[in-house]
C-alpha cells in the first residue's frame, strides 16, 4: 500500500516543522505549506504559499487535491500569536489579525475536505488536528484576542469531530500551554517568565502528542486534549 499522505500548514518552523520532520521519518508523504522554506533540512514537498491570501491558498490547495488524490491527515499548524494590551492597537488590526488566524484553518480543512474523504474511503480514516491554544479557556495578561482566536479554533476542530464523523475523518483540537521556539523565545510573558521558562514544552513534544493521535485505532479518537509543561501550574 502506499505511504499516508499529511500536510502540516506552518510547517517550515516550529511546531509544524517538528511534526513534518517525525512524519517524514515515520515514512509518509509529507507535504509542507507555508510562506517560507523549511529552517532545517526535510524529506517533503514544500508548497510555498502565504496563508493569509486567499486567492494563493486555494490555488496552493487545490492543486495538492488534484495532484495528491487523497490526503489521510491535515495538521494546521500555521497562525499569528497576536498579543499585547488591548488597547495598543487600533481595533482594525486586531480584527486583521484574528480573521487571518482562524481563516488559515477553516481555509485549510475546507479545501481539503475531498482529498481527506478519499482518503478515509480508501483506508478507513482521516486525520484532522488543529494546533489550538490553552489560551481559549485559560485568561492571562495581554492576551484577550490572542485567547478568542484560540477558542475559535478548538471550537472548530470540535465541531468538525461531530459533523466529519459519518466520514470517518477524525477531527480534534490539541490546546497547548507555552511551547519554546523561535517566534516566542525571549518574549515578555509574565505567566510564562514567572514559572516555567526554565522547562518549557519544545516543539517535538507536541510533535510526539500529534503523532500519537495519528497512530490511534481507526475507531478511537481522543478529544479536549490539554497539553502544558509539568511546571505550569496555573493552567
Amino acid at each position: 500500500m502506499s505511504p499516508r499522505t499529511i500536510v502540516v500548514t506552518g510547517g517550515a518552523s516550529g511546531i509544524g516543522l517538528a511534526i513534518a520532520q517525525r512524519a517524514a521519518a515515520e515514512g509518509w508523504n509529507t507535504v509542507v505549506v507555508d510562506r517560507q522554506e523549511p529552517l532545517s533540512e526535510i524529506d517533503a514537498r514544500v508548497v510555498r504559499c502565504d496563508l493569509k491570501d486567499a486567492d494563493a491558498t486555494h490555488e496552493a490547495l487545490e492543486r495538492i487535491v488534484r495532484e495528491e488524490g487523497t490526503v489521510d491527515a491535515l495538521v494546521t499548524s500555521a497562525g499569528g500569536m497576536l498579543g499585547g494590551p488591548f488597547d495598543s492597537r487600533e481595533a482594525e488590526e486586531w480584527v486583521e489579525g484574528m480573521t487571518t488566524d482562524i481563516a488559515t484553518v477553516l481555509r485549510a480543512a475546507r479545501l481539503l475536505l475531498p482529498a481527506l474523504r478519499r482518503a478515509a474511503e480508501a483506508r478507513g480514516v482521516a486525520d484532522i488536528i488543529v494546533i489550538g491554544s490553552i489560551a481559549s479557556d485559560v485568561a492571562f495578561e495581554h492576551a484577550a484576542v490572542y485567547g478568542a482566536t484560540a477558542a475559535a479554533r478548538n471550537a472548530l476542530g470540535e465541531q468538525l469531530r461531530v459533523e466529519l464523523r459519518a466520514d470517518r475523518v477524525r477531527s480534534r483540537t490539541i490546546a497547548i500551554g507555552y511551547v519554546e521556539t523561535a517566534a516566542t523565545k525571549g518574549r515578555d510573558i509574565p505567566a510564562v517568565t514567572e514559572q516555567i521558562a526554565s522547562a518549557p514544552l519544545h516543539p517535538q513534544d507536541i510533535a510526539t502528542i500529534v503523532h500519537h493521535q495519528l497512530n490511534l485505532p481507526q475507531d478511537v479518537v481522543v478529544r479536549d486534549i490539554e497539553v502544558v509543561p509539568t511546571a505550569q501550574g496555573w493552567a
